[in-house]
């Protein structure tokens, strides 16, 4: 970006660090202030110096879950394909919960109590584990639940995005920037929409997309405030994931929630606005790790697989505590399924992380 100051002077701002721009501005009046914010985020997310190679990763997602007691500081890492585990403890760990993760990064919220019952706002941050790399978000004051996610650019979080129910139980989404000292509310300029719950949430560049738990997928376009809707199947009994693969939005729809589920693939064509059948040999050499918690991945592998995190209730009634989980393994060609055995008991708390 190229500005004029005096005449015959042409200065790359963008070259400037951040702290001589804010005491140009102090002095000149003529800056846009729009443009020098966006100049000053792009330094200082250029000037990000975060280890970007991860101290483990075999390229599949890992589980994440509490080690021991509740609200612990330390925090298991499992790998159902090596059946490995391993154990980080760091303070941030403690009373927080994993929101999303990617690239080796995990979007966290940390519920703050100042006296027991009494809420204050809740912390938000980006960590990688492994580098200790920490990213500090804007607080947010709202005690209901939300989802999140967010972008990455060379390998460093970009831009979180946040979705929940507010007031009328309409859907509220904000966005922020790495750098943004606040959030930034987004409202649909066609119509308001009603939360309905959340299977999934993935953001690519200006594009939003999130699927409620009827299958409806709501794409919300940042630049133009616009909001397209795919619907779903309501006479279908089943869930439905998301995942993102190669830029592309796949749904992975099962026929129910057990191991006698069948599963059929589909991915997003943006050209139509609606879901375009895939055949099980277009999707071939991947793998699906799938939670209903909306944290869900796609990675690849030999053959056609998917890993679902399957609530066992312990012949409780659903309605009662979720005592933990566990791993279906899943042949999507062929429909065979098993339950997985594994060294470590997969707790509540678990959920699917990219650790890159």
């Amino acid at each position: 970006m190229m500005l004029r100051v005096n005449k015959g002077n042409d200065v790359n701002w963008s070259s400037l660090p951040a702290v001589i721009l804010w005491m140009i501005k102090d002095k000149l009046d003529i800056f846009d202030s729009m443009c020098l914010e966006a100049v000053c985020r792009d330094w200082w997310f250029a000037s990000l110096n975060y280890p970007k190679k991860q101290v483990v990763g075999d390229g599949m997602p890992w589980i994440m879950q509490q080690k021991d007691e509740e609200n612990s500081s330390s925090h298991e890492f499992i790998s159902i394909t090596r059946k490995k585990s391993f154990t980080i403890d760091l303070p941030e760990f403690r009373n927080s919960q994993v929101l999303f993760s990617k690239q080796g990064w995990v979007l966290m919220r940390k519920k703050n109590f100042h006296e027991p019952y009494e809420r204050l706002p809740d912390s938000l941050f980006l960590m990688n584990p492994f580098t200790k790399a920490k990213i500090e978000l804007p607080d947010v004051e709202e005690i209901w639940e939300y989802y999140g996610c967010f972008s990455t650019k060379a390998g460093v979080p970009e831009q979180v995005v946040l979705l929940g129910a507010g007031k009328s139980c309409e859907t509220m989404l904000r966005t922020n920037y790495i750098g943004d000292i606040m959030w930034n509310e987004h409202f649909s300029i066609d119509h308001p929409i009603v939360f309905e719950g959340c299977r999934g949430l993935i953001s690519i560049k200006e594009q939003i997309y999130y699927i409620n738990i009827w299958g409806k997928m709501i794409i919300y376009n940042m630049y133009n405030q616009c909001c397209r809707e795919v619907p779903g199947l309501r006479n279908e009994m089943g869930v439905n994931y998301i995942v993102e693969h190669e830029g592309n939005i796949i749904k992975l729809f099962a026929s129910g929630y057990d191991d006698k589920a069948s599963f059929s693939i589909s991915t997003y064509n943006d050209t139509h606005t609606k879901w375009q059948s895939l055949s099980n040999d277009e999707m071939n050499n991947i793998s699906l790790y799938l939670s209903r918690s909306h944290n869900c991945f796609c990675a690849r592998d030999r053959g056609l697989y998917a890993y679902v995190l399957q609530p066992n209730y312990g012949g409780l009634p659903h309605h009662r505590l979720l005592p933990g989980y566990s791993v279906l393994y899943c042949n999507v060609a062929d429909g065979n399924t098993q339950v997985l055995q594994l060294p470590n008991k997969i707790s509540a708390t678990a959920k699917w992380v990219d650790i890159g």
